[in-house]
């Protein structure tokens, strides 16, 4: 059975690409599944044999720990551009999260206009 070892919603481009180069240059055979048309499925690098998986895994795991060491963190303006940019990429995705945080709100609030 196969095992995922690495999902790919909300990665980078370039950090797929490295985690497939790093799988590749291990001779570890792997495949990919993407999110589909929807969004709904599950986009990750599968490996098939658990020997195989486990020894991915480290080294993914590895590879991660070198990109938070070398990793800075964005500024406020750096992550307000990625939101505008996730959300031009994924509309439906970011209208209904906005729509669900004012529903929460407007749930929240309300009881407190009651009393005014």
């Amino acid at each position: 059975m196969a095992t995922l070892v690495f999902r790919l919603k909300y990665v980078p481009d370039e950090e797929a690409d490295d985690i497939r180069q790093l799988l590749f240059d291990n001779d570890i055979p792997f495949y990919e599944t993407s999110a589909g048309r929807w969004q709904i499925s599950l986009a990750g690098i599968w490996v098939k044999e658990k020997e195989q998986a486990k020894a991915a895994l480290l080294l993914i795991r590895e590879d991660q720990a070198k990109r938070v060491t070398n990793r800075k963190p964005p500024t406020p303006w750096e992550w307000l551009v990625g939101y505008v940019q996730h959300a031009r990429q994924n509309p439906a995705e970011s209208l209904f999260t906005l729509v669900a945080i004012l529903m929460i709100l407007t749930v929240s609030v309300l009881p407190f206009w009651a009393w005014l």
